[in-house]
């Protein structure tokens, strides 16, 4: 009898466990097999990259998120977004969306974040990484404003834009960014200049393609810059103003300004400067 409940026992046993191994090896199977697709799929791109400067694909999206009406308004008046497709479009108010819902705006010094800031601040950020697939910047989690200038902490000076990329916060003078947001030609523009920091620190710290295609690029333009005819020519034309010659990272923040502000007056002094730059955004509408 005893002897009859062991194989019993055993026998269930058998049945309890011989799903969980093939199950068991499927998933292990299917899981390396991912892991090995993702990394040759990687490796290509990175090759496509190399040759082609830019991502095999930017946008993919299982679930396009839309705008209230009142948000929708505001974007239908963006200047980029009324020149693209009407597919891009949806993509453009998919990314806008989705940043407005994971951004936490916090209000300094009796400034009341209305729709119409977020909104602003929100279409400038797509607008400047509608050329990356991974356009949620990892390292900006909190736009801070204030209404005028600030005390920084970290720099003891008065200021007008911050990124502290320790509190993954973008610190902002909201007059100064409508100020600078409102005048379109003079090549200088707040809310440009700091969300570029965010995205240049952004390609430093990660290893996704467009950080690659960024970073890899930008040494490219220095390589290009080191030439001292060409650093004379820049600093002759004026198209850059003389903050961008502090540091290197303050050089790409103000060159991209231009490039966003007045890209045909960058294109005609430095094509080859417009094209590096152009290509570290894989942005490429100005042109269309």
């Amino acid at each position: 009898m005893t002897l009859f409940l062991v194989q019993i026992i055993d026998q269930q046993k058998e049945e309890t466990n011989t799903p969980i191994a093939p199950i068991l090896g499927v998933f292990v199977t299917v899981l390396i097999v991912s892991i090995c697709i993702y990394y040759v799929l990687r490796y290509l791109e990175t090759v496509y990259v190399k040759y082609y400067k830019q991502p095999f694909y930017t946008h993919f999206y299982f679930k396009i998120k839309k705008l209230p009406s009142k948000e929708k308004a505001l974007l239908e008046a963006h200047d980029i977004y009324r020149i693209l497709s009407d597919r891009k479009k949806r993509y453009f108010e998919h990314r806008v969306a989705n940043f407005l819902e994971k951004t936490t705006f916090v209000e300094r010094d009796g400034l009341a974040i209305t729709s119409y800031i977020r909104m602003q601040i929100a279409m400038l950020a797509v607008q400047m990484t509608f050329g990356m697939r991974n356009y949620m910047l990892e390292h900006l989690q909190t736009i801070i404003l204030y209404p005028d200038s600030f005390y920084s902490v970290l720099n003891r000076t008065e200021n007008y834009g911050e990124f502290n990329p320790h509190s993954k916060a973008l610190v902002m003078s909201w007059n100064q960014f409508e100020k600078s947001r409102s005048d379109k030609h003079n090549g200088i523009h707040l809310g440009i200049h700091e969300l570029t920091h965010v995205i240049h620190y952004n390609a430093i710290r990660n290893s996704d393609i467009n950080s690659e295609l960024f970073y890899d690029t930008f040494l490219e333009l220095e390589a290009y810059l080191s030439s001292e005819k060409i650093r004379t020519m820049i600093v002759k034309s004026q198209v850059l103003r003389p903050y961008a010659f502090t540091n290197k990272f303050e050089f790409i923040a103000v060159l991209v300004e231009v490039f966003m502000e007045t890209p045909n007056r960058l294109k005609e002094h430095f094509p080859e400067i417009y094209a590096y730059v152009m290509r570290m955004l894989n942005f490429r509408y100005f042109d269309k």
